[in-house]
């Protein structure tokens, strides 16, 4: 349950910082997590690389299309949206009319590390 718990508490806590970030709307807010959710498949991709082989940053490149058939968001509001997200630099326009999300691999390592508890401080066996 603690397993659970912590990670739903950083959810919450990500999304929630996303969702400021994206000014409360939660169409933007689904438009900005299926690029964290391509990114996330980018990254998965590389894991077993070796560093000299693997960049230095993550990339993933969605087009209007491919967003509002992942979201089921209506394709002229995603370009809506999209575009209220590359205002606030939180993805970028191009190549052509797709968008695109970097991150640092490092960021990425980060990020995972977080919802990862160093030290348990509950009997884990004994919760079970």
């Amino acid at each position: 349950m603690y397993r659970f718990h912590l990670a739903a508490s950083t959810l919450f806590k990500l999304t929630s910082t996303w969702r400021a970030k994206c000014g409360n709307d939660s169409e933007a807010l689904y438009v900005y997590t299926a690029f964290l959710l391509a990114l996330a498949a980018e990254a998965v991709k590389t894991v077993g690389m070796s560093e000299e082989d693997a960049s230095a940053e993550v990339s993933a490149t969605l087009s209007a299309f491919s967003v509002s058939s992942m979201t089921n968001i209506p394709r002229e509001t995603v370009r809506r949206k999209l575009k209220i997200l590359a205002e606030r630099g939180m993805i970028r326009q191009g190549p052509g009319s797709a968008y695109t999300l970097t991150l640092a691999r490092e960021a990425i390592r980060e990020f995972v590390q977080r919802g990862t508890p160093l030290e348990m401080p509950y009997d884990w066996e004994a919760l079970q």
